[in-house]
């Protein structure tokens, strides 16, 4: 039988690849010379936003006062249930071992945190928090020393302020009002006096994924979630296997 749709978005033609690779690669050469103020321009280009790049504490604590008791209560109750689950994960699958596979030789696995994992949270048409919950809590969990997050400021405003709430309850310890290419390569580079990243987690959309490629083998280690833009389901089971 046939599918019936009962609603259907219009379709719209996506960006050709040849042409998504020339603007990042554009993109991506003028932040490796112009660094902090290239991220700074670009932002203010694309996102019409001029305020602070690095979230201060003060705007974190202004946010706390002002964002209404429900979204806090939600968050809460997604961050607890987020984070117990992934201490469970750790204890009973993240087990250090050795064992001797015949006299004298021995194998084993050793699990040591990443130094530094970037969090990229979307907040284009939505906020998404499920990002910022997923990927920060769990990086919190394994014991990763830097959490860097990152989503893309609105004008006059900044980043959403519960995308700022939720990575700051779930341990983020720097949050950055940066989107799109100036927040991956500030991430990737170490910008804003930033320690470079060992490990991003991102949802990759079409010019995210153009940065995944180039940024492959500039990481000593990398791992990245290569998945659709409306996959948010598949988004959070994939990272709760991790």
């Amino acid at each position: 039988m046939a599918i019936q749709y009962l609603k259907k978005s219009p379709k719209t033609s996506s960006t050709d690849d040849t042409k998504t690779t020339g603007i990042v690669q554009d993109l991506l050469k003028n932040i490796e010379s112009t660094k902090e103020q290239g991220c700074i321009d670009l932002t203010k280009k694309f996102d019409k936003y001029d305020g602070d790049i690095i979230v201060s504490k003060e705007r974190i604590e202004e946010i706390k006062k002002t964002l209404d008791q429900k979204t806090k209560d939600d968050v809460q109750f997604s961050y607890e249930r987020v984070r117990k689950f992934a201490e469970a994960q750790l204890k009973n699958y993240g087990q250090d071992f050795e064992v001797e596979l015949s006299d004298g030789l021995f194998a084993g696995q050793k699990l040591v945190p990443v130094n530094t994992a970037g969090c990229y949270v979307p907040g284009g048409r939505y906020a998404h928090i499920a990002s910022a919950v997923m990927s920060v809590t769990t990086a919190k969990v394994a014991g990763v020393k830097n959490v860097i997050a990152c989503s893309p400021p609105k004008e006059g405003v900044g980043a959403h302020p519960t995308i700022i709430y939720t990575a700051d309850l779930c341990g983020a310890d720097v949050i950055l009002n940066l989107g799109g290419v100036p927040a991956i390569a500030a991430m990737t580079n170490g910008l804003f006096n930033n320690p470079r990243l060992t490990l991003l987690l991102v949802l990759v959309i079409n010019l995210l994924l153009r940065l995944k490629e180039f940024y492959l083998v500039k990481l000593e280690l990398i791992y990245l979630l290569v998945l659709q833009k409306l996959e948010l389901l598949q988004m959070l089971k994939q990272i709760l296997k991790l």
